[in-house]
């Protein structure tokens, strides 16, 4: 079972670390199997809002989509389509680093740059 520390705070007083607790929490027979750190290294992702989507002449997986995260136009090459103009979705823009050491770079496909990576939940861990 997956417990938050957030939520456990608001019936009782914790330590700040989590690794403080796993040996309490262990001494009382609540074995700790890990600790996860939700949102961590995800300081570089900004939410973005879909201005356009286009698709790409040749391309059949993958289609231009162009966003706004408050600095401009940036045109991205994405292969979801769970998405339409208006919604606001995670994007990390050239130069951040996800979850795993992944750098995204700037990359050309299908003759388009593309500026950044549009993400998915699983991408952000």
């Amino acid at each position: 079972m997956k417990i938050s520390l957030n939520w456990l705070r608001e019936f009782v007083d914790l330590p700040e670390s989590a690794l403080e607790l796993r040996p309490t929490l262990d001494d009382l027979g609540l074995v700790v199997e890990g600790i996860e750190h939700v949102g961590e290294g995800l300081d570089d992702v900004v939410v973005a809002r879909i201005d356009e989507i286009r698709t790409i002449e040749g391309a059949d997986r993958v289609r231009l989509v162009v966003v706004d995260a408050g600095e401009g136009p940036l045109e991205i090459v994405c292969g979801a389509t769970n998405f339409v103009v208006g919604n606001h979705v995670p994007l990390a823009p050239v130069g951040a680093t996800l979850p795993g050491d992944f750098v995204i770079t700037q990359r050309t496909m299908r003759g388009v740059t593309s500026n950044g990576m549009l993400c998915s939940g699983r991408e952000l861990d």
